[in-house]
């Protein structure tokens, strides 16, 4: 109601639709999250209310954070996990613009605790991200590698 349908754009800063984009991070981090979300961190039930927010989230996900803006540019497929408090970042400000495009998590794939995977990203199948690390915007880890540091490199 507030937003539509996030879909991958450039916006400028000091834009209306800047604003409203926060203000439903906002509600989502203040509220939902502190009030709901967290209980169910960890659980095989987390997934449903994100699909409902517009998350394309797969059978079997492991999802220990809740560090997600734009709901309808996320996909995180079969079996994959996300660990404690990683970030999957559908968005940065550039140059006072608002950047946004997909994250998509492969089947498989691990995401490390406070990790971080910027836009225009993908995680093939059977990928690891290890904790504290980046995975720059544009850039694809390779199937069955495993990935560390910021920015992240081939271990």
């Amino acid at each position: 109601m507030i937003i539509g349908k996030y879909v991958p754009s450039k916006k400028p800063l000091w834009s209306n639709y800047v604003w409203r984009s926060e203000l439903v991070t906002g509600i989502y981090e203040n509220f939902l999250v502190l009030f709901f979300l967290n209980i169910l961190t960890g659980t095989p039930f987390l997934k449903y209310p994100l699909r409902l927010l517009g998350c394309k989230i797969g059978k079997g996900v492991c999802l220990y954070s809740t560090q997600i803006t734009e709901f309808d540019l996320i996909k995180i497929d079969d079996n994959s996990s996300l660990n404690d408090n990683c970030t999957l970042q559908t968005h940065l400000f550039e140059d006072r613009v608002m950047k946004m495009s997909y994250v998509d998590i492969g089947k498989e794939c691990s995401v490390g605790g406070m990790a971080v995977v910027l836009y225009d990203s993908k995680m093939e199948s059977r990928s690891i991200l290890e904790p504290l690390s980046v995975l720059m915007k544009s850039e694809t880890l390779p199937a069955n590698t495993c990935f560390v540091g910021a920015p992240a490199k081939k271990t």
